[in-house]
């Protein structure tokens, strides 16, 4: 009976263990929500927008950043162009502006087509340029293909043996003697040395020698040996026909020989013929210094058809002539004339 106690402290502890075990859990649950607490208030602090400041700063590094971009861009740019510059010029760049034969060779030879004949008149691809030609102007690969295709169409009046009508006009434009004691022999002058005149020649078709005889210039073989070098300026058009009009422009000269550019295309009067023609002719002396022959503005143009045959070819030639202290009879005088002479070959049958 006395041991009844002990069974009641029994029981107060085993009361107690329940309110023993439920202190953890408890502690747990206030661990979870402080640890969700933190998290939602760490991620309202990342969600947070910048300061202004930081707006600032962030742009001055992106301004920056693309300025260095575009300057290295630039750097690389100049590096490149300074590079191409050094590079020397392509075959294709450099192969128009230089004179395609050499001095004394005429230019290039006739081109044969399928037909067999001469080749066409249109070298080059723009054919539409202006007639006036300008001083000094650069010769090119394509001027040298038009200098052959005229060389190849005049020379066939003296080869092929065309029938053709040659119609040469001699105008005296001015003359001037100096002393006028001299006036009475001005119409001595233009009758004997300076006389106007037209003449006319017809030649039958196949009569090569006579072609060769009329043609200019006279008894040579060819009717242009022109090459690059000799020519100042060429120009090539279309004629409401088709045909290409090529015109040769040669440089003003003094004096020029037979043996020059001049001689190669044109008939015209050396000082030799004054010395040994004209002058004994109308009884004049004069000393071979004291005369001078300038030619100035002349040209040779020839009208070409497709297949390259020649349609009409003409030459213009001006002079103006100076003797100096030339004698007649017992007058001394200066003498100071204009010629101009123009050839034309029409007609032109093959």
């Amino acid at each position: 009976m006395e041991q009844k106690p002990k069974n009641t402290i029994a029981e107060e502890s085993t009361t107690d263990a329940p309110q023993n075990d439920e202190t953890p859990d408890a502690e747990k649950k206030i661990n979870e929500k402080k640890t969700k607490k933190e998290k939602k208030q760490k991620n309202k602090n990342e969600k947070k927008p910048a300061s202004p400041e930081s707006k600032t700063r962030a742009i001055l590094i992106a301004i920056i950043a693309v300025s260095a971009c575009l300057l290295c861009v630039s750097i690389i740019g100049m590096a490149g162009a300074a590079s191409r510059a050094k590079q020397p010029q392509s075959a294709a760049e450099t192969t128009t502006a230089a004179p395609i034969a050499a001095e004394g060779n005429a230019v290039g030879t006739p081109q044969q087509n399928t037909a067999g004949g001469t080749s066409s008149a249109t070298p080059g691809q723009n054919a539409n340029v202006s007639q006036q030609p300008a001083a000094n102007v650069p010769l090119t690969q394509e001027d040298a293909e038009w200098l052959t295709l005229f060389n190849n169409a005049v020379n066939q009046l003296k080869t092929d043996g065309p029938s053709f009508t040659k119609s040469k006009q001699t105008k005296t434009e001015d003359i001037q003697l100096s002393n006028r004691l001299a006036q009475s022999y001005v119409s001595v002058a233009k009758d004997k040395y300076l006389s106007d005149e037209t003449v006319k020649t017809d030649v039958t078709k196949g009569d090569t020698a006579s072609a060769v005889k009329v043609v200019s210039p006279d008894g040579a073989s060819y009717v242009s040996a022109l090459t690059m070098s000799d020519v100042q300026s060429l120009t090539h058009t279309t004629d409401a026909n088709g045909n290409s009009v090529v015109r040769i422009t040669m440089a003003d000269v003094t004096n020029p020989d037979t043996g020059g550019p001049f001689g190669k295309i044109f008939q015209f009067m050396t000082v030799d013929d004054v010395m040994n023609v004209y002058a004994p002719d109308m009884g004049a002396t004069v000393d071979r210094a004291n005369v001078a022959v300038s030619y100035s503005g002349c040209y040779a143009e020839a009208v070409i058809s497709p297949s390259g045959k020649l349609v009409s070819y003409q030459t213009y030639v001006y002079a103006h002539m100076i003797l100096k202290s030339a004698k007649i009879s017992i007058v001394t005088t200066d003498l100071d004339a204009t010629l101009v002479s123009n050839t034309s070959y029409t007609n032109i049958v093959w």
